[in-house]
This record gives C-alpha cells, structure tokens and sequence, in this order.
C-alpha cells in the first residue's frame, strides 16, 4: 500500500502555507573532517512553520568528492521527495547529513539544485570568515501567531498522530475549513473541520480573526 503521506500536495490542501528562502548577504563557509565541504556566496537560508532556519548551498559551490548518496528518501508535503548525502571527510562520517529535493513541488521550483544541511552535523560553519554558532534566525520572518498551535494549543494537543497524512497543526489557522482527524485522552477518535473545533471554544468574528474565550 502506498504511503498516503506521499499523495499529499500541501499546497493544494494549504495555499497560504508559508517558507522563505532567502539570500544569505555574506559568504558562506562549512567545515567537516578538516575539509571544506561547501563554500558560496549564495547560500540561502530556508524559513519555514515549525523547523529551525536551514541553510541551502548551490550544489555547484558543494564538494561532491566528500558525499556519498544513500537509500534515505524522505517526502515532504510542501517541497517534495527528498535524497540525501553521507559526508565524509578526515576519517570521520555523518550520515545522511545533506539533502536536495531533485524534483520539488511547482511552488517551490526555486530551490532545485541546492543543497540543504543538518547545522549540528558539521564541524564548523563561517560568515564572511567569521565563526558563526548558528544559522540566522530573523524574529517574525514566519509569522507564527496566527496558526491553530499558537492560539489554540489545547486544541492542538487533540490532533490526531498518525491519521492526518503529515499535516501538522502549525500548518493552519483556527478559521481552516480543512477536515481533520482528532483524538482526545480516552482515545476517543473523530474528524472534524478545525473551524467548527475552534467554535466549540471561541468566538469567530467575521474578519476571521479567532479569539479564545479568557
């Protein structure tokens, strides 16, 4: 049976789904074994609901030589499958450390060709020269306030775990027509619209804006 995670185009079921993919204003340096393994001057770094900033280096600024593809393929609703890459380098290995979504969704065509990597798997990563001990994270550059998990957590505890092929509740607003599969702690299991969940306990005013009762 197929996999119902991969049948799922997020943009579809999720239009105002958000990720940013900006331009890093500085040259970008990543070390591991000793080695330089990527070095561009126009890495991104990608934002996106619920994920820490990622930086995404052009596959062209990659030392391919210190990669070694594995069987790992991961699917993703809003950016598509994904491959992925051991480095090593030094005598030293981190698996399944780089990845590159070959084929991503329409919406998000920008980020063929760019490799992204696990931060905490390298050993050292520059800006202009200078160490750095994380990637940039800008405040509000995705807007989380808005989303079901932020205004609603009680609620979002309810969503279901296994039932909802993927989506998570920081994907949606309170006022989403979207039809979810909930469970509440007698493990009692139903579907319902997360707008009519939010009714249960809040008002919704016409604007669309979801206020929780005090």
């Amino acid at each position: 049976m197929a996999d119902a995670k991969r049948d799922v185009n997020g943009w579809v079921r999720n239009p105002g789904y958000e990720i940013g993919f900006d331009v890093i204003p500085a040259a970008v340096r990543v070390v591991f074994g000793g080695v330089d393994v990527g070095e561009s001057s126009a890495a991104r770094v990608m934002y996106e609901l619920g994920h820490a900033p990622v930086y995404y280096l052009p596959q062209q600024d990659v030392d391919m030589r210190f990669l070694d593809s594995t069987d790992l393929t991961t699917y993703c609703p809003y950016k598509g499958h994904a491959s992925y890459w051991s480095v090593r380098a030094g005598g030293q290995c981190r698996e399944n450390a780089i990845w590159a979504y070959p084929t991503p969704h329409p919406q998000l065509a920008h980020i063929e060709g760019y490799l992204g990597f696990y931060w905490g798997r390298m050993d050292v990563w520059f800006e202009d020269g200078v160490q750095v001990e994380g990637p940039r994270e800008i405040p509000g550059r995705i807007d989380t306030t808005t989303q079901l998990k932020a205004m609603f957590p009680a609620l979002a505890a309810q969503w279901h775990p296994s039932r909802n092929a993927g989506a998570a509740p920081y994907e949606f607003a309170p006022y989403s027509d979207e039809l979810i599969w909930w469970q509440d702690d007698s493990g009692r299991e139903w579907q319902a619209r997360i707008r009519d969940r939010v009714l249960e306990m809040s008002t919704l005013r016409a604007d669309g804006d979801a206020n929780p009762y005090g």
